[in-house]
């Protein structure tokens, strides 16, 4: 079972996004307001990708695989950290080792555990209670604000860089 490769699905459209806003500003000549916006509106898209990105490929790209049976049940103690725990589980032909979400904890061995896994490997698995069309919409959100962003920096006129006053000239005959 592959790890969750989502954060870097997120960081991806976060980075995409910012190439977009870079180009969408770089036609602002002088440095303006607008491209400190461009920097937030990138940082604001990552933030809220991370969120809901394992939501939506889940909702997605995931199958439900119901009755999956714990087979061990493991605990390791670092000596700077709490305990951490986590279950050995038998999903059919699957073998998938869960550490549980927040707000769930491991179970005992023999008892079912439901769960929804990633059949494409970039996810993972979370818990069906974990995966929320809210959550997910955060991704289409970010989005929209990305786009939103760009579209309104390419319709607004750039602005012109203001002109020195030229020097004035001194007369030869001066000295």
């Amino acid at each position: 079972m592959n790890g969750d490769l989502t954060s870097l699905l997120a960081i991806a459209v976060a980075l995409a996004c910012g190439a977009a806003a870079w180009f969408a500003t770089k036609k602002l000549r002088p440095w303006s307001q607008s491209s400190a916006w461009a920097l937030l509106v990138v940082i604001a898209i990552a933030f809220v990708s991370s969120f809901g990105m394992k939501s939506l490929w889940l909702s997605a790209f995931g199958e439900p695989e119901n009755n999956c049976v714990v087979t061990k049940q493991s605990s390791h103690t670092p000596r700077r950290s709490p305990t951490y725990f986590w279950n050995d589980l038998s999903c059919g032909t699957r073998q998938i080792t869960y550490r549980p979400s927040p707000g769930h904890t491991t179970k005992p061995v023999g008892e079912r555990i439901d769960l929804v896994v990633d059949s494409k490997g970039i996810a993972g698995y979370a818990e069906p209670d974990t995966i929320k069309p809210m959550i997910s919409a955060l991704v289409g959100v970010a989005a929209l604000a990305g786009f939103g962003f760009i579209a309104s920096v390419l319709w607004w006129p750039p602005k012109k860089p203001k002109k020195r006053p030229d020097k004035p000239k001194l007369e030869r005959g001066f000295l």
